[in-house]
């Protein structure tokens, strides 16, 4: 069975995504094995400039990179990315 390991920054704190996770997966259970796998964030300061926006950009990178299993096959989403079609991711 394909195992689908979705891995987050920060908690899912909104109710109607926390009932739309719940939902899909549990449409999805017979067809794969879906995680999902929250990291904690890092705090921001309360004086910011794009050094320390980068710094925490890359700790959250570390922490989700911890989680990734050998011999995954990662897709990243991003607000800026491209578009692909289901059947293009594989």
């Amino acid at each position: 069975m394909l195992n689908i390991d979705i891995i987050c920054v920060g908690k899912i704190k909104e109710k109607f995504f926390s009932n739309a996770i719940d939902e899909y997966s549990k449409r999805l259970k017979k067809y794969c094995k879906l995680n999902i796998i929250e990291v904690q964030d890092e705090k921001l300061p309360s004086k910011i400039n794009n050094s320390i926006i980068n710094e925490i950009k890359q700790k959250e990178c570390e922490k989700i990179k911890q989680k990734i299993k050998n011999n995954s096959y990662v897709i990243c989403l991003d607000l800026n990315g491209k578009n692909y079609t289901s059947p293009r991711l594989f």
